[in-house]
């Protein structure tokens, strides 16, 4: 994650996920806005894809917000097809992931379809390195 920010990560992102673990989430990741830490889900509520942005010190939600740009949305629906053939969770996934990247700490998890099966592309960041990898979803 190129760049400084005031806060740092007192929650990780699989403790934001566990505390709402009833909210259908389609994608996860830390970015810095305004010079601060935040992490930002997206989610669905009823047939609209929801932005949620969370403090990721406290775990509050920050801001909540319909997604209406043509090309977060056209992002969303692709992850929301992507997590409607997974039969394992994100957070299932971003838990192997950094269970077999020791040392790494979950920054992004991102739902796709690759050859129509489900993965999740997990961004890791180990020190100053990030790295991506993928694990199977189905």
């Amino acid at each position: 994650m190129p760049g400084r920010c005031k806060g740092q990560a007192r929650r990780s992102k699989l403790d934001s996920k566990r505390a709402n673990a009833k909210v259908n989430r389609s994608r996860a990741k830390f970015e810095i806005e305004h010079n601060e830490l935040q992490l930002s889900v997206y989610t669905l509520k009823g047939t609209d894809f929801i932005e949620v942005v969370e403090d990721p010190k406290t775990g509050a939600i920050t801001k909540s917000e319909k997604i209406t740009d043509a090309d977060d949305l056209k992002a969303a629906e692709a992850q929301r097809a992507a997590m409607a053939k997974a039969t394992t969770t994100l957070l299932a996934a971003t838990q192997t992931a950094v269970k077999e990247n020791s040392g790494s700490r979950a920054v992004s998890v991102f739902p796709q379809l690759r050859d129509g099966h489900p993965v999740a592309e997990v961004t890791l960041l180990q020190g100053a390195t990030a790295k991506k990898v993928r694990e199977k979803l189905d």
